[in-house]
């Protein structure tokens, strides 16, 4: 199919990276990201998505990860999925892999100045799926914005991780708007930019192009902030992820990595990188790269091990 093969295309250039090495890692610099916490119960979670292939592989793992609590999601209006389709893809994935809905909310759709839209063709295979059949009316928005859930969930849920998959244009948002309320924030792990990867037509990463703004934005915001990088991610299809929308999103959408998905995976399993800590920045040559502008607490992975990724794959597919 033609959307197929556009999808294909945007997800080589959105996130080509240097092959593995042996033990699943892509480099080996920096130090461990962290060591996951003994809990009882699960880690609470709001999930900021575009709604792109790999984007739903995530989601998917994350409501059916047993050590996953699932607050919120919204939608990142700037990326490829906008709030007319985005309800219908959610409600056709949710359906999928038989869970309930937490609750939506849709952003702004309007990015920051110096934005590169993703390509028409990308946006159109993506609200329709991307392999996922869209489902109607099973997934409604309430009355708030993206930014007023977020904070109210932030409110509500003391320890909640904010997790960005698309754009950061919500998340600068409630940096900016509700700056108390992001404080309150325990994390923000976010799939963004590009350090050392290709640049193909001009472009490094997508998620940090899409809204460059956003992204500087939450860079300089005081809450602890992990980012994993198109080039941080394993190649391949992950082996111990069993769930059900998984061979149908491959097989429309065919992704070199699940860069998304491994983000998601890094956020439940921090031992499984290493990661980076400087003051970081966008280059401004180059739209989605990622550069250390000197000393600082932000920590950008500079690698992943495949194994250690499978591991959580495997718990989500077993729900154990």
């Amino acid at each position: 199919m033609v959307a197929a093969a556009l999808v294909s295309a945007g997800a080589v250039l959105a996130g080509c990276a240097p092959p593995a090495d042996l033990d699943g890692e892509v480099g080996v610099a920096g130090t461990p990201i962290g060591v996951a916490p003994e809990r009882d119960d699960p880690l609470p979670v709001i999930v900021d998505t575009d709604l792109g292939a790999d984007d739903l592989a995530a989601l998917a793992f994350l409501l059916r990860h047993p050590g996953v609590d699932v607050r919120g999601i919204t939608i990142a209006a700037t990326g490829l999925v906008g709030c007319d389709s985005g309800p219908a893809v959610l409600g056709g994935l949710v359906s999928a892999v038989d869970v309930a809905a937490p609750p939506t909310a849709c952003g702004r759709t309007v990015a920051g100045p110096g934005a590169h839209p993703f390509p028409p063709a990308w946006r159109t295979a993506a609200a329709e799926g991307s392999g996922v059949e869209p489902l109607p009316g099973t997934v409604t928005m309430g009355a708030d914005s993206a930014v007023e859930l977020m904070v109210r969930l932030a409110q509500e849920q003391p320890g909640v991780v904010l997790l960005a998959l698309g754009p950061l244009t919500n998340v600068a948002d409630m940096a900016s708007q509700h700056p108390e309320a992001y404080r309150r924030l325990a994390a923000v792990h976010a799939m963004a930019g590009s350090v050392a990867g290709p640049v193909l037509d001009g472009v490094a990463e997508w998620n940090a192009a899409a809204d460059p703004a956003a992204l500087e934005a939450v860079l300089a915001a005081p809450v602890p902030l992990t980012v994993v990088p198109v080039d941080a991610a394993p190649l391949g299809t992950p082996e111990g992820l069993n769930l059900p929308v998984v061979d149908s999103i491959l097989a429309a959408s065919d992704l070199p990595a699940w860069w998304d998905l491994a983000t998601a995976a890094a956020l439940v399993a921090p031992e499984a990188g290493r990661a980076e800590a400087h003051r970081w920045a966008l280059d401004p040559s180059v739209p989605g790269r990622l550069e250390p502008r000197g000393d600082g607490s932000v920590r950008v992975v500079r690698s992943l091990n495949r194994s250690a990724l499978e591991m959580q794959y495997a718990r989500a597919s077993s729900g154990r």
